[in-house]
């Protein structure tokens, strides 16, 4: 009887120290979970600022007052304007019908 005792002290041990052992990982993982979701807010933050100044650039009146001040652009005069017509698609020969 006396070592079926020792052998459930021991195994009562080995259970403890599992037990601990377990809930020191869940909560190492659960701040690092936590670290990670605040750099994840930050990333989204971030990406917001980064859509918000590409929309500003994109404007249209911005691109164009840049096109006119540093590359010195200009809208074209009808007369210099040329349109090009689109051939039709060509057959499966490859030769215009």
């Amino acid at each position: 009887m006396r070592t079926f005792n020792v052998v459930l002290l021991v195994s009562l041990i080995v259970c403890a120290l599992g037990v601990v052992s377990a809930q020191h990982q869940a909560r190492k993982l659960y701040n690092e979970m936590e670290k990670e979701q605040k750099f994840a807010q930050q990333l989204e933050v971030e990406f917001g600022k980064l859509q918000l100044e590409q929309s500003t650039w994109a404007a249209h009146a911005l691109v164009e007052r840049a096109a006119k001040e540093r590359l010195a652009m200009h809208t074209p005069d009808p007369r210099e304007i040329q349109v090009i017509q689109a051939r039709p698609a060509l057959s499966g020969k490859g030769t215009p019908p």
